[in-house]
């Protein structure tokens, strides 16, 4: 059962429209020296510890409950969904910025091979154009989720501040310009980034968290103008704490 969390209030934003899609290991630019260094050239430890209750492999029914329901987003929840089953075909150039999305070939292998569980919330403000929308999603794996992805992520924003991005291979061509966002220290590893276009004022904000064999993001789509680090983590805070509490 999903115990109460305090939530951000919810805000009013016109974007532009940008897509807010389930990467498989979206995720979704370094932010935070104790989120992501140098990337590592070696495979995860194997001797890795993971005891704490957070970092555990989890069932369907623990993952759902470690999410926010249908009254704890800060919009309605969007009935379209959440596909954490969905399978990447986003290409970039240079093609190693997909480590800013956590969407690299190699992450991809990693979530088709070893991910056992998954599920996400969709809150999104409805009107007419684009909406504000925030995406909250778990993942769970039968092995640690690898530390050098995350370091991957935070190598590549030096190279990919600038860089173009498709969803897949029908949307358009564009350029977007990758920033780091305030990350607080979360979980085993935590890595956030702003991928945007400030010309045309969209953006989506990603926070990523690793706790052992779990993977949490947060997405939140708005203006460029706007900041969301705060939110974001409250969300990925609250994923954590009802982990910790399972029984």
């Amino acid at each position: 059962m999903t115990r109460a969390r305090r939530r951000s209030a919810p805000f009013v934003v016109a974007v532009t429209a940008l897509a807010l899609t389930a990467c498989g290991g979206e995720a979704p630019p370094q932010v935070d020296s104790s989120s992501a260094t140098t990337p590592a050239s070696t495979p995860t430890p194997t001797s890795e510890e993971v005891d704490l209750p957070e970092q555990q492999q989890l069932t369907a029914e623990d993952v759902a409950a470690a999410l926010p329901t249908k009254n704890e987003g800060p919009y309605p929840l969007d009935p379209k969904g959440f596909d954490a089953a969905a399978q990447s075909v986003r290409t970039t150039d240079p093609e190693s910025c997909l480590a800013l999305y956590l969407d690299t070939p190699e992450m991809r292998t990693f979530k088709e091979e070893h991910a056992v569980e998954g599920e996400g919330r969709v809150y999104t403000l409805p009107q007419r154009s684009a909406a504000p929308s925030l995406a909250v999603a778990l993942w769970s794996h039968d092995e640690a989720y690898p530390k050098k992805f995350f370091d991957q992520a935070g190598a590549a924003i030096s190279d990919c501040a600038r860089h173009g991005s498709r969803v897949n291979p029908d949307s358009s061509d564009a350029d977007w310009q990758a920033t780091t966002i305030p990350t607080p220290a979360m979980g085993d590893q935590s890595f956030g980034v702003r991928i945007g276009r400030p010309q045309i004022d969209m953006a989506i904000d990603y926070l990523w968290v690793r706790s052992g064999h779990n993977l949490i993001t947060v997405r939140m789509r708005t203006g460029y103008q706007h900041t969301n680090d705060k939110r974001l983590s409250t969300y990925a805070q609250g994923v954590l704490d009802d982990l910790r509490t399972t029984p």
